[in-house]
């Protein structure tokens, strides 16, 4: 089994390793700073060391030993204060002239040795783990009478107060970002889990959601911007599935008080059948009675189906271009005797060709023109016009309603959805006509919707053109 490493603890070991990061890139650029810092400040004190030097080796003739010691006592209060300080002075033959040293100093024997062969250069060297730092230039001297003398200058210093700081200060930034890590994991965890917070919120509603609250949701406006839209589309696929579960729900209802009448009124008429003996003709009724319920009950199946089919995408479409005028004109002369018998009448306006299945899209409008024949009001006019734009043609079927309007003219197109209650028993149908004209439509990449003006209900089915 692989080990899962959590959000949290990732997050806080990158912000960890991150501060590390930082820290240890901070403490490596101030040790070069100061590093940097202790070399100019060395560089400059031994360079003005040297010139002071150099001008009271100017000032003195070298006639006697008694230029030489005013020298060395001139050098000597000049290095009053000044621990780890070397002064030497030697001639070109390597012989030292003046050699002097500050208090509690102690020089190695490279620089006691050294020739002079480096000049004007800061140098570096280490003996007994201490690091000592010297400049040497050759000055040219003139007494008062004779020729020119040349001399090489020599100053040191020790640097151990240096390196010491240095150690220390390496040693506690060491152990400083040591801590660090244990402070960044902790910090890192904390800031974490506040950030993650909205996401254990969506976990905890996920974990409790149930059926029966559904209608829980998760508010974005409290969440950082990175997480609300993530929040955001949490709360809309809850709105998915309550709506998904809604129809679920509703459909089981409305199916089963759909076949509860059938089948009761099957098992009526064969109990009555069997109650006693009764001539051929009667039972003859029975079972055409039966046949009707069974027909029915086939129909509704059949169109249950088909709705299965069309909302799993399983519907075949034998795609051609359809003259939209024609198929509404044959429909018309097909529902012209039924609308006869109650004065109504069926008008068709306009042209139009579009790509889709013609058996299906016949369906399709047979339903339409189906229910508004059998819920308009006598003596009324259904009117299908069609226009044509830039892409698609637009179907527009008005009618009259001979009850009240519905209220939500979205749930004509919902199962067994019937506006008028009263006709639940009355009709033929299972409800499903509507539902089954979308589906057909939706198929075909259209749009079906329905407005009301007035006690009218106008359809307008959006079809390709072909």
């Amino acid at each position: 089994m692989r080990f899962k490493i959590s959000l949290t603890t990732r997050l806080s070991l990158i912000f960890s390793a991150v501060m590390l990061t930082v820290w240890w890139l901070s403490s490596f650029i101030l040790i070069s700073t100061l590093n940097g810092y202790f070399d100019n400040q060395d560089r400059d004190f031994l360079t003005g060391k040297l010139q002071l030097t150099e001008e009271f080796l100017k000032t003195e003739t070298f006639r006697n030993k008694t230029d030489i010691k005013s020298l060395s006592e001139k050098i000597n209060d000049a290095m009053v204060g000044h621990n780890g300080l070397f002064i030497s002075i030697k001639n070109m033959e390597n012989e030292k002239i003046v050699e002097l040293f500050a208090k509690n100093s102690v020089v190695p024997a490279i620089l006691l040795n050294k020739s002079g062969d480096i000049l004007d250069y800061m140098i570096q060297t280490e003996e007994n783990n201490t690091v000592y730092r010297s400049i040497s230039r050759r000055v040219a001297v003139t007494p008062e009478q004779g020729k020119s003398k040349h001399f090489i200058i020599t100053v040191a210093t020790d640097t151990g107060y240096h390196t010491l700081f240095m150690d220390k200060l390496s040693t506690w930034l060491f152990w400083f970002n040591i801590g660090l890590v244990f402070i960044s994991i902790f910090l890192g965890w904390l800031t974490t889990r506040i950030g993650l917070k909205p996401l254990r919120e969506m976990t905890s509603l996920a974990s409790s959601m149930t059926v029966h609250s559904l209608d829980q949701r998760l508010n974005p406006d409290l969440a950082p911007p990175e997480i609300s839209e993530t929040m955001q589309e949490f709360n809309n696929m809850f709105d998915r599935l309550e709506g998904s579960f809604r129809k679920l729900s509703d459909f089981s209802s409305d199916i089963a008080h759909e076949l509860r009448t059938p089948v009761s009124n099957l098992m009526m008429q064969t109990q009555f059948a069997l109650a006693k003996e009764r001539d051929v003709s009667h039972y003859r009724e029975i079972l055409f009675a039966n046949l009707e319920e069974l027909k029915r009950l086939s129909r509704m199946t059949s169109d249950m189906l088909f709705l299965a089919r069309s909302e799993h995408g399983l519907l075949q479409l034998d795609k051609h271009d359809v003259d939209l005028a024609a198929e509404l004109n044959e429909l018309r002369e097909l529902f012209e005797p039924l609308a006869d018998e109650t004065g109504k009448t069926i008008t068709v306006e306009g042209e139009g060709v579009v790509a889709g299945d013609s058996d299906m899209l016949r369906r399709a409008f047979s339903n339409l023109l189906s229910n508004a024949i059998k819920y308009s009001p006598d003596n009324t006019c259904t009117a299908i016009r069609l226009e044509r734009d830039s892409d698609c043609v637009n179907v527009i079927i008005t009618n009259t309603m001979s009850g009240p309007v519905p209220a939500n003219l979205e749930r004509l197109f919902d199962r067994f959805y019937r506006a008028d209650s009263s006709r639940v028993h009355n009709t033929e149908g299972a409800g499903l006509g509507l539902s089954i004209t979308r589906s057909i439509i939706h198929t075909h990449g259209g749009e079906l919707s329905a407005v009301q003006q007035g006690r009218e209900i106008v359809f307008n089915v959006r079809l390709l053109r072909g």
